[in-house]
């Protein structure tokens, strides 16, 4: 029997088979890795509204009236 790749198209073949599993642990890892900076960049958002809410009323608060 004839092999239907040869030469460098085989070798390929044969090196991406033998690092597959390797890519789909690695895409599990990014996609954790995404998520938690994704929730902590939220986070700091949220609480940087929260704080320029709080300063601005307490500038409302405290203005004296002319």
């Amino acid at each position: 029997m004839k092999p239907i790749w040869t030469g460098k198209a085989a070798q390929l073949a044969g090196k991406y088979s033998e690092n597959g599993p390797v890519a789909t642990a690695c895409c599990m890892t990014c996609r954790t890795c995404v998520t938690t900076n994704l929730l902590s960049l939220a986070t700091a958002a949220a609480g940087a509204v929260g704080y320029g809410l709080v300063r601005a009323t307490r500038r409302v608060l405290s203005a004296k009236p002319s």
